[in-house]
C-alpha cells in the first residue's frame, strides 16, 4: 500500500516537473473523472493533421508523429468513459492514423519522423529509414506483422470501427488477428516460438482489449495467456538498476486481459515497485537516458510521466492509502 504521505510526495513531484497533460491526467483520476476536461487539455497537443506531438519524453521533437500519437491513444484507452466517435479529437486522430497506414505491408511504418533525429533523442528512439516495400504474399504479410509500437493503432481502429471504411477496417484488423491465431497459438500448426517478442506482447494487449467480437477476444486472450511469464523478469531485484519488465509493468489494471493468469506475480511486483519510490516522490528509471543537460531535462519529464502512470496503476489496483 502506498502511504498517503508518499502519494502526496508523488503528486507534488508531478506538478513541479511535468506538463499540462500529466497534471490533467492526475486531476482526471483523482479529482473527478471528467473526460471532457481531460480531452480539452489533450487536444492542445494535437496538430492540424490530427497527429500528436510533445507528449513523448524520449526525444525533444514537438511536431506530430506516430510515436507521440501512441501516447495519446494510451490515455484514451485508460479513460473510464471513452469519447464518442464524433468527438473532433477522435475524428482528426483517426484521419491521421489512417493516412499513415501502409496497406502494402498491412501495417504502419516508422513511428518516428526524420526531424526526431535532428534534435535530442535517445538512440533507441529514432527515425530508421527502413524499407517498407510491398509484400505481395499474404501469408508473409501475416507472419511478418510487427506489433511493437504499431498494434496500438490497430487497437484504435478496433475501438472506433464505425469511423473507418469497412474494407480498410477489415484489412487493418486482419493482420494482427491472424498473426496471433496462427503464429502465437501453441495449438496452431504454424506456431513459431522464435518470432515471439516481449514488445509485441505488450502491444498485442492493447489490441486485444479493444476487439469488439467477444468470441474472438476470448480466443486471442487465451493465446496471450499461454506463456505470459516468458516476457517477465521474475527476479524483482534486477529492476533496481536494470531495464527489465516486472509482471506489474505489463499489467495496468485488474481489467487487463492477462491479469487473471499472473495475478499473484503482479501483486507481488507491485509491492516491490512501491518500495522503489525515491525520497522526492518520483519513481526513478534506475538508469540514465543519456549524458548532458538536455538529456537530464528529458529524464525529469520522463520520470514525472512514469510517476503519474504508477499512481494511476496503484489507484486502479486499490493500493493507495485512504483511497480504497
Amino acid at each position: 500500500m502506498l502511504t498517503k504521505e508518499n502519494f502526496i510526495k508523488a503528486r507534488d513531484y508531478i506538478f513541479a516537473n511535468s506538463d499540462d497533460v500529466n497534471r490533467a491526467w492526475f486531476r482526471y483520476i483523482f479529482e473527478g473523472n471528467d473526460t471532457d476536461k481531460f480531452m480539452e487539455v489533450l487536444s492542445r497537443y494535437q496538430h492540424e493533421n490530427g497527429g500528436f506531438g510533445g507528449i513523448f519524453y524520449e526525444f525533444d521533437y514537438q511536431g506530430p508523429c506516430l510515436k507521440s500519437t501512441e501516447i495519446a491513444i494510451g490515455y484514451i484507452l485508460n479513460l473510464r468513459e471513452k469519447p464518442a466517435a464524433e468527438h473532433v479529437v477522435i475524428q482528426k486522430m483517426m484521419g491521421y492514423i489512417l493516412s499513415q497506414y501502409l496497406p502494402n505491408i498491412g501495417n504502419w511504418g516508422d513511428p518516428a519522423v526524420p526531424e526526431v533525429n535532428e534534435g535530442v533523442h535517445c538512440h533507441w528512439v529514432r527515425f530508421r529509414n527502413e524499407d517498407f516495400s510491398e509484400v505481395l504474399n499474404e501469408d508473409e504479410k501475416i507472419k511478418g506483422y510487427c506489433a511493437n509500437e504499431k498494434a496500438c493503432f490497430a487497437a484504435f481502429v478496433a475501438l472506433y470501427p464505425e469511423i473507418v471504411p469497412d474494407e480498410l477496417c477489415r484489412n487493418i484488423l486482419k493482420y494482427p488477428t491472424e498473426h496471433l491465431l496462427r503464429y502465437w497459438n501453441e495449438n496452431s500448426a504454424e506456431y513459431d516460438k522464435e518470432i515471439l517478442s516481449l514488445y509485441d506482447f505488450e502491444y498485442f494487449q492493447w489490441f486485444v482489449s479493444c476487439v469488439k467480437d467477444d468470441i474472438l477476444k476470448n480466443k486471442l486472450t487465451e493465446i496471450l495467456r499461454q506463456n505470459p511469464t516468458s516476457f517477465m523478469e521474475l527476479d524483482f531485484a534486477k529492476s533496481d538498476n536494470e531495464y527489465v519488465h516486472l509482471p506489474c509493468d505489463w499489467i495496468d489494471s485488474p481489467d487487463n486481459v492477462i491479469y487473471a493468469a499472473v495475478k499473484d506475480l503482479v501483486n507481488e511486483s507491485l509491492e516491490w515497485r512501491i518500495k522503489q519510490q525515491a525520497d522526492d516522490g518520483r519513481w526513478p528509471l534506475g538508469w540514465s537516458m543519456g549524458d548532458g543537460e538536455e538529456f537530464r531535462k528529458l529524464q525529469v519529464k520522463y520520470e514525472a510521466w512514469i510517476t503519474m502512470k504508477m499512481l494511476g496503476k496503484l489507484y486502479r489496483f486499490g493500493l493507495i492509502e485512504d483511497m480504497i
